[in-house]
């Protein structure tokens, strides 16, 4: 998983949440808010990465696929990336 974190002019830090960068060590940790969700569909059998709201945007029958999926379209010049 590539890491992408965007830094203003005023140095505040956006970027999709990860373990692997240990964000304490930059200051305090400010404004996390979730993305979306990955739920299984027992009736249709596949991981869904769900919208906040409910609206699918993606499916997989892996669920580590639909989370790389979910990784890649909530980061930096990521279809669903928001700052």
């Amino acid at each position: 998983m590539k890491v992408v974190l965007e830094i203003n002019r005023e140095g505040d830090v956006y970027g999709l949440y990860t373990d692997k960068i240990n964000l304490f060590s930059l200051g305090r940790v400010e404004n996390v808010r979730k993305a979306s969700n990955v739920e299984f569909d027992q009736n249709e059998q596949v991981w869904k990465v769900l919208s906040l709201g409910g609206k699918v945007l993606h499916t997989n029958k892996n669920r580590e696929e639909a989370i790389e999926w979910e990784i890649e379209a909530f980061s930096l010049g990521g279809k669903y990336y928001e700052n």
